[in-house]
Protein backbone atom coordinates (compact mmCIF):
# COMPACT_ATOMS: atom_id res chain seq x y z
CA UNK A 1 0.00 0.00 0.00
CA UNK A 2 1.28 3.42 -0.93
CA UNK A 3 1.76 6.10 1.74
CA UNK A 4 0.33 9.52 0.79
CA UNK A 5 2.85 12.28 0.13
CA UNK A 6 1.73 14.46 3.03
CA UNK A 7 2.04 11.62 5.54
CA UNK A 8 5.45 10.72 4.13
CA UNK A 9 6.71 14.28 4.55
CA UNK A 10 5.56 14.44 8.18
CA UNK A 11 7.10 11.02 8.86
CA UNK A 12 10.44 12.13 7.41
CA UNK A 13 10.33 15.27 9.58
CA UNK A 14 9.54 13.09 12.63
CA UNK A 15 12.54 10.88 11.82
CA UNK A 16 14.91 13.83 11.33
CA UNK A 17 14.09 15.75 14.51
CA UNK A 18 15.52 13.26 17.10
CA UNK A 19 19.00 13.10 15.51
CA UNK A 20 18.97 16.89 15.34
CA UNK A 21 18.08 17.02 19.06
CA UNK A 22 20.91 14.58 19.79
CA UNK A 23 23.41 16.71 17.85
CA UNK A 24 22.38 19.89 19.67
CA UNK A 25 22.61 18.05 23.02
CA UNK A 26 26.06 16.71 22.09
CA UNK A 27 27.17 20.23 21.13
CA UNK A 28 26.11 21.46 24.56
CA UNK A 29 27.75 18.48 26.30
CA UNK A 30 31.06 19.30 24.62
CA UNK A 31 30.95 22.66 26.39
CA UNK A 32 30.69 20.98 29.81
CA UNK A 33 34.26 19.81 29.71
CA UNK A 34 37.36 21.96 29.72
CA UNK A 35 40.91 20.97 30.69
CA UNK A 36 40.84 23.52 33.51
CA UNK A 37 37.33 24.71 34.32
CA UNK A 38 38.48 27.36 36.75
CA UNK A 39 40.86 28.92 34.23
CA UNK A 40 38.27 28.78 31.46
CA UNK A 41 35.71 30.51 33.64
CA UNK A 42 38.13 33.21 34.73
CA UNK A 43 39.43 33.94 31.22
CA UNK A 44 36.26 33.59 29.15
CA UNK A 45 33.27 33.98 31.47
CA UNK A 46 34.21 36.64 33.97
CA UNK A 47 35.01 34.68 37.10
CA UNK A 48 34.80 31.43 39.02
CA UNK A 49 32.81 30.58 42.11
CA UNK A 50 33.33 27.09 43.49
CA UNK A 51 29.73 26.96 44.79
CA UNK A 52 28.41 26.83 41.21
CA UNK A 53 30.72 24.20 39.71
CA UNK A 54 28.34 21.21 39.60
CA UNK A 55 27.45 19.54 36.30
CA UNK A 56 23.83 18.73 35.46
CA UNK A 57 22.96 16.69 32.40
CA UNK A 58 19.32 17.67 32.00
CA UNK A 59 19.17 20.52 31.63
CA UNK A 60 22.79 20.73 30.54
CA UNK A 61 24.60 23.15 32.79
CA UNK A 62 27.96 23.88 34.36
CA UNK A 63 27.94 27.29 35.90
CA UNK A 64 31.04 29.37 36.45
CA UNK A 65 29.23 31.74 38.79
CA UNK A 66 25.70 32.93 39.43
CA UNK A 67 25.49 34.59 36.00
CA UNK A 68 27.62 32.60 33.55
CA UNK A 69 27.24 29.05 32.23
CA UNK A 70 29.71 27.10 30.09
CA UNK A 71 26.83 25.64 28.04
CA UNK A 72 25.44 28.04 25.40
CA UNK A 73 22.00 29.35 26.41
CA UNK A 74 20.24 28.09 23.26
CA UNK A 75 21.08 24.39 23.77
CA UNK A 76 18.42 23.34 26.29
CA UNK A 77 15.49 25.15 24.63
CA UNK A 78 16.52 23.80 21.22
CA UNK A 79 16.60 20.21 22.51
CA UNK A 80 13.13 20.57 24.05
CA UNK A 81 11.69 22.17 20.90
CA UNK A 82 13.12 19.41 18.70
CA UNK A 83 11.74 16.66 20.93
CA UNK A 84 8.30 18.28 21.03
CA UNK A 85 8.47 18.70 17.26
CA UNK A 86 9.17 14.97 16.94
CA UNK A 87 5.95 14.12 18.75
CA UNK A 88 4.01 16.74 16.79
CA UNK A 89 5.34 15.57 13.42
CA UNK A 90 4.62 11.93 14.26
CA UNK A 91 1.05 12.85 15.21
CA UNK A 92 0.61 14.82 12.01
CA UNK A 93 1.94 11.88 9.99
CA UNK A 94 -0.59 9.54 11.60
CA UNK A 95 -3.40 12.05 11.07
CA UNK A 96 -2.45 12.53 7.42
CA UNK A 97 -2.28 8.77 6.94
CA UNK A 98 -5.77 8.29 8.40
CA UNK A 99 -7.30 11.19 6.50
CA UNK A 100 -9.55 9.70 3.77
CA UNK A 101 -9.00 12.70 1.47
CA UNK A 102 -5.26 12.10 1.41
CA UNK A 103 -5.75 8.49 0.28
CA UNK A 104 -7.38 9.44 -2.99
CA UNK A 105 -5.19 8.62 -5.93
CA UNK A 106 -4.52 11.65 -8.03
CA UNK A 107 -4.11 11.23 -11.78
Amino acid sequence: MRVPGTARRWAVAALCAPPAAFLVYAWGAIHLYAPDVRETCVLEHGGWDRAYGQVTYFPLSRKCNAYQDLVPPYVNPAVVVLLVATALFAGLAVAARRNPRSRKERP
